[in-house]
């Protein structure tokens, strides 16, 4: 995986989780906030309603030889509409008066008749006839339809007992387009503004990788000549060697400058560095783009060619020739006519890299005994590995 996208991840993935928790945790806070509101409205609701059923009639609550829950003697309960119909008027709530756990009176009213068939008339016998307890219902079925309710007991005047409930009651769809709706928003918010961050932290990855490896790259080349620097070198060409395939030749040329004292001493440091940067530029030209070029130090140049078969064995030698004229025929000011001592070595036979350095250093001390300005080129067939 590259660092960029490690780097791209490591930024994204913090931020994503964050985001998530914190969408789910507002998304918890917003249903909490707004389910209480209704409850309280709902519950508000409720007490007004049994208040105002308390200004009705006085004295007990009772079902009378007619059959209808009365009050007292003068307010029939199962008869009369116009406080359910008027609440719901003026506060927009269905109000549902329980005798027991049957509903002698409500407002709902669905084709023509009044009628209430809900799943929650268990809770409403278990918590609020049984223990007088209030029952907010977030979610509850009322003839079919899913609702919002809210239970309070109706206790009698003279003894304080639970005689029946009083239920008020809206439908929950309007409640939860309301939810679904701000979650929808907020979730788009969201993912845009995830999606601008993500765009930032792209860019923002992207120009830090660029200056990274820029950073990096730099490190590992020589100031003077941008070819790789002895370290750099070394580590490329030992991967190199050590991924090659088995029937590859690997070739490890080595290039040291004859009488390079003698330039820096006569025409100064400024023409030897000018030469050592023409020297690579001819390097660069010499070999392919997958060769590995550096400069080990000081006058000294090295070149390993990766992917070459045995066929090609003598191609570092057509070369040495070509770089050799190329020297000779340069010019640097007043510097001119240079010449250079190349060792080359070739193995076949799964040398490692210091072996192959071995090798190719041997044949360059050869050359410098055969009178500098040549190359010589050992093969690990003839000098097995020491």
């Amino acid at each position: 995986m590259k660092y960029s996208t490690k780097l791209l991840i490591a930024n994204c993935i913090p931020i994503l989780v964050f985001a998530v928790i914190s969408l789910i945790a507002g998304f918890n806070q917003f249903q909490t906030s707004i389910y209480n509101e209704k409850e309280n409205y709902l519950k508000s609701s409720a007490l007004a309603a049994l208040t105002l059923y308390s200004t009705h009639g006085y004295g007990d609550f009772g079902r009378k030889a007619d059959g209808n829950v009365w009050r007292g003697m003068n307010f029939n309960i199962s008869q009369e509409k116009s406080l359910v119909d008027d609440l719901k008027e003026r506060i927009n709530v269905d109000t549902t008066f329980f005798f027991g756990d049957v509903a002698e009176m409500t407002s709902i009213n669905q084709n023509g008749v009044r009628t209430v068939e809900t799943d929650a008339l268990q809770h409403i016998r278990d918590y609020t006839l049984k223990r007088g307890s209030d029952l907010w219902c977030r979610s509850i079925k009322i003839n079919g339809r899913t609702c919002q309710a809210y239970v309070i007991p109706i206790h009698q005047d003279s003894d304080n007992s639970i005689v029946g409930a009083l239920m008020v009651s809206v439908p929950a769809l309007a409640f939860n387009n309301t939810i679904r709706n701000y979650i929808l928003t907020t979730a788009a918010t969201a993912l845009l503004v995830l999606f601008c961050a993500g765009l930032f932290i792209r860019w923002y990855v992207s120009r830090f990788s660029e200056e990274f490896y820029e950073v990096s790259d730099k490190s590992k080349r020589d100031l003077l000549t941008g070819l790789y620097n002895k370290r750099s070198f070394e580590e490329e060409a030992a991967f190199a060697i050590a991924n090659k395939k088995p029937e590859e030749v690997s070739i490890l040329l080595i290039f040291d400058f004859d009488n390079f004292k003698y330039v820096n001493d006569t025409f100064g440091h400024a023409i030897g560095d000018e030469v050592l940067k023409a020297f690579a530029t001819i390097l660069g030209r010499a070999f392919r783009t997958q060769d590995i070029i550096g400069r080990i130090g000081g006058d000294e140049f090295m070149v390993f060619m990766p992917n070459m078969s045995e066929e090609y064995i003598t191609r570092p030698d057509k070369i040495s020739e070509e770089i050799l004229y190329q020297l000779r025929v340069l010019t640097v000011g007043p510097a001119a006519h240079f010449s250079c001592s190349i060792g080359i070595g070739t193995d076949s036979s799964g040398y490692d890299f210091q072996s192959l350095y071995k090798l190719a250093d041997k044949a360059l001390y050869q050359s410098k005994e055969n009178g500098k300005a040549c190359f010589v080129r050992y093969s690990s067939k003839d000098y097995p590995k020491e």
